[in-house]
């Protein structure tokens, strides 16, 4: 397989797993928080109880973060030279316009 569609799976694997990580974070730290605050009592939320908003968190949070490691692995060599990136160098070029 192609380093580019490997890049893409792992990316849209990234998205899949994040919205259901932030949708449940969200209900826990809004709706059915642990401790008081608005919402205690609550122990359902859209017929789900807590337990499992819980277990939704843990598990999509656990498998976002290992496509990230994945992401920054595949992306290691762009990391090691990103100094290249940020400095700009001198030699022969004219300044831009708008640094005057």
């Amino acid at each position: 397989m192609k380093k580019i569609t490997i890049n893409a799976l792992i990316d849209i694997g990234c998205l899949i797993t994040f919205i259901p990580s932030v949708i449940s974070g969200l209900v826990l730290y809004l709706v059915l928080p642990s401790g008081g605050g608005r919402g205690n009592g609550w122990e359902l939320f859209l017929d789900i109880p807590r337990n499992q908003w819980v277990a939704m968190h843990n598990n999509s949070s656990l498998v976002f973060a290992a496509l990230i490691i994945i992401h920054l692995l595949l992306h290691w060599k762009f990391f090691r030279h990103i100094d290249r990136c940020l400095v700009r160098s001198n030699k022969g070029s004219a300044e831009p316009p708008g640094d005057r």
